[in-house]
């Protein structure tokens, strides 16, 4: 090694490097730096060689990745450096490469390298998808433990099979055959994570659509609220304001600063009046049109709320697949009750089929699930929270309920669609188990003036978003007088209630 750094120190770039560096990583192929070294030297000599030089090169340099694989199938740098060669050579065979991606799936066929490595190569041969698809089902009737094969496998499904009538990511009769086929999977070995998860995507191949699901306008601002994440390219192509039928425009900015955002704001200065008319027109993806019509719920403050549902938009031959493999998991739970991945895939097809008449069972199912698995128990809090929320948000939205406070028994463990209540001026989130983890999160409350945090499990106020608050209530949290004393200096204008 000392002999490398010397030579390199020194830029010497030559055959004798190249050389020792060889007898290296014959011993230890995941030195990267020898690696590097390597391509370096390579890259020198490409400017000087003829081509006929470059390709045997190139090619002892295969040869020296295959071999570095023997020693270790899962080297990192090895097949990095495979691919480098075969994208800096002229004469790349393909073929060749996949035969070799073929030799080491037989050998392990869960190799996540050899499988990454696949894919670098289809990207550059594409060569049919449906052998590709052929070649994963192959290797998981080999073996379903497989992740790589059916992540692979998930890749080429919606390329090979999307639902371009209906707008779904899959065909329906194709859905329906994945999910036959991974419920035999999780059924061999119910406690093999591999196939459950694959399920879990499945069910989440759903028709989705970007909604605006609800609109502000006070005489300062205008807030958007999202179902889904969006950019400010797609509000300036899809949006239009309109404000006592005069068009509005601006330059809309992220609620949170980030590229994509389910809150976005315009500053605006255009006059409002008591009973002005104000509308937002979206042009949804399917070309379909949304209008919201806002209402005066205060003097000078206009709001504007959609029709919400959180209903998976599965077809009819997909629920009833559901509905089979749902009798079939409560057979196998009747066997295995103390089964969590069992158990937790039925409470996944209760939410997906009808979240609202089964959302009592999906809650007990979770509470025990805490138990189960209790290392998991911050993932399930976070889903009740999540399913809990969204059950008392389509009442909300259906009861023009302008306060957001918890209507359930379940205490919120994390804040999911937050952005549904941006309108809301009185927040209660008073007796909850809420840490300080989610304050940054109360940056969507853009419209809030008095906000109970009391009973909750705070312990500082850092990261808590700049708003227009006139009171926060935070009693009964474990927060340090000092930070108390920063934050009142930080936003004089809020009273706070300790």
């Amino acid at each position: 090694m000392q002999k490398i750094q010397s030579k390199r120190k020194e830029g010497e770039e030559d055959d004798e490097q190249l050389g020792i560096i060889e007898k290296v990583l014959l011993a230890n192929p995941d030195i990267y730096t020898l690696w590097n070294i390597r391509r370096d030297i390579l890259s020198s000599f490409k400017k000087i060689k003829s081509e006929e030089e470059m390709v045997k090169l190139y090619d002892s340099e295969l040869c020296l990745t295959e071999y570095c694989l023997k020693v270790n199938p899962k080297s990192y740098c090895a097949w990095h450096q495979r691919e480098w060669v075969l994208v800096n050579r002229s004469d790349p065979n393909w073929k060749k490469e996949l035969d070799l991606c073929n030799t080491y799936l037989k050998i392990d066929e869960r190799n996540f390298h050899t499988w990454d490595y696949r894919r670098f190569v289809i990207g550059q041969c594409k060569p049919p998808l449906q052998d590709e698809f052929d070649y994963t089902t192959e290797k998981l009737y080999d073996n379903f433990s497989n992740y790589s094969a059916w992540h692979y496998r998930s890749k080429m499904l919606v390329e090979l099979y999307p639902d371009l009538e209906g707008g779904r990511p899959i065909q329906d009769s194709h859905h329906k055959h994945e999910l036959k086929m991974v419920q035999s999977a999780a059924f061999t070995d119910p406690d093999d994570t591999s196939a459950w998860f694959y399920q879990r995507w499945l069910l989440g191949a759903v028709k989705v659509t970007i909604k605006l699901v609800a609109c502000t306008v006070t005489p300062s601002k205008v807030a958007l609220a999202w179902s889904k994440s969006v950019s400010k390219e797609y509000l300036n192509n899809k949006i239009q304001l309109y404000i006592d039928d005069e068009c509005v425009n601006g330059e809309w900015e992220s609620c949170t600063g980030y590229e994509y955002d389910d809150i976005w704001l315009l500053k605006h200065s255009h006059k409002i009046f008591t009973k002005s008319h104000i509308k937002v027109e979206h042009i949804m993806n399917n070309n379909g049109k949304q209008l919201i019509v806002c209402n005066e719920y205060q003097p000078l403050v206009y709001i504007g709320k959609s029709e919400i549902s959180f209903q998976n938009q599965y077809s009819k031959p997909v629920v009833e697949e559901l509905n089979d493999q749902l009798d079939s998991c409560r057979q196998l739970l009747a066997l295995e009750p103390d089964n969590r991945w069992t158990l937790l895939t039925t409470t996944v097809f209760l939410h997906c089929i009808d979240p609202k008449s089964h959302h009592l069972e999906v809650i007990d199912n979770l509470q025990r699930l805490k138990k189960l698995d209790s290392q998991r128990a911050g993932y399930y809090n976070d889903l009740i929270s999540m399913w809990s929320i969204e059950q008392q948000l389509q009442n909300d939205y259906n009861d023009n309920i302008e306060k957001f406070y918890i209507r359930f028994g379940e205490k919120l463990t994390s804040l999911p669609h937050l952005q549904y209540y941006s309108f809301c001026q009185t927040v209660d989130l008073s007796n909850q188990e809420l840490t300080s983890r989610i304050l940054p999160t109360l940056i969507k409350l853009q419209h809030c003036k008095i906000l109970d945090l009391s009973n909750n499990k705070l312990t500082s106020l850092d990261g808590f978003p700049a708003l227009q608050l006139e009171q926060l209530i935070l009693k009964g949290n474990e927060i340090k007088e000092e930070d108390i004393a920063l934050f009142q200096e930080k936003h004089g204008l809020t009273k706070i209630i300790i």
